[in-house]
């Protein structure tokens, strides 16, 4: 049973490598620039497929089934490393998407610039922006290929542009979508706000004024009283 089996998926992949065709092409100096292969009765494009630079790195590699892109797709920089990275069945884009920045950070790595998602070929769901340093720029939502909404983190504040649906008589789905954007500043830190209060008391402190001294009383001198003595004279007491 197994050993039948076995012949079966043989004779299976002897078919399929007699069906495909290997393609190539090459350039003026005789280098590989393409490889990959087409299939014999219907003349479209199969299998792995590798496109190469001149240096003889991969440009970009891909799958294709029955003509159409399928499965994932990879771009590469001059240094081979990956720059974008796409989904596709049968020919669309569909499922996660990458793009890196063009520049690589001190660890040699490029760093993550686009991440979003496609479903039959319109993106869907999700959008994330990032700086070279990670930090995120724009956080949009898409619907059916449609941007809906974009949260974009700038300097001064966050910035939030809304797509509302509004009636529209003369449009022929009855709607149409209307640009409305908000502005939030950033809240300053309480580190902060601590600081300019503490430094509003010592400005009060300072402004105090200063309590003024009393003097103090002199003692009064008694007075001087007369006596008349034994002999009938006056003198003082």
């Amino acid at each position: 049973m197994n050993k039948t089996l076995f012949i079966g998926l043989l004779s299976l992949t002897s078919i399929a490598a007699t069906a495909q065709e290997k393609y190539m092409e090459h350039d003026a100096d005789g280098r590989l620039r393409v490889l990959g292969y087409i299939d014999k009765k219907t003349e479209k494009k199969v299998g792995h497929w590798v496109e190469y630079g001149r240096n003889g790195r991969k440009i970009s590699e891909v799958d294709y089934k029955n003509g159409e892109k399928d499965g994932r797709y990879y771009e590469y920089d001059d240094e081979g490393r990956v720059a974008v990275m796409q989904t596709y069945r049968d020919g669309l884009l569909d499922g996660p998407y990458l793009q890196y920045h063009d520049s690589p950070n001190k660890k040699g790595v490029l760093p993550l610039y686009v991440r979003a998602f496609y479903r039959d070929g319109q993106q869907e769901g999700m959008e994330y922006i990032y700086e070279s340093n990670g930090k995120i720029l724009h956080r949009r939502r898409y619907e059916a290929g449609t941007m809906l909404t974009d949260t974009a983190y700038e300097y001064n504040g966050i910035y939030i542009t809304t797509m509302r649906r509004v009636t529209d008589p003369t449009d022929p789905e009855g709607f149409r979508y209307k640009e409305v954007t908000d502005f939030t500043p950033y809240k300053k830190a309480k580190v902060e706000i601590r600081e300019e209060r503490q430094s509003h008391r010592r400005k009060q402190v300072k402004s105090k004024h200063p309590q003024s001294q009393v003097a103090p009383k002199p003692k009064e001198t008694p007075k001087t009283k007369l006596k008349v003595g034994k002999d009938g004279a006056i003198v003082l007491d």
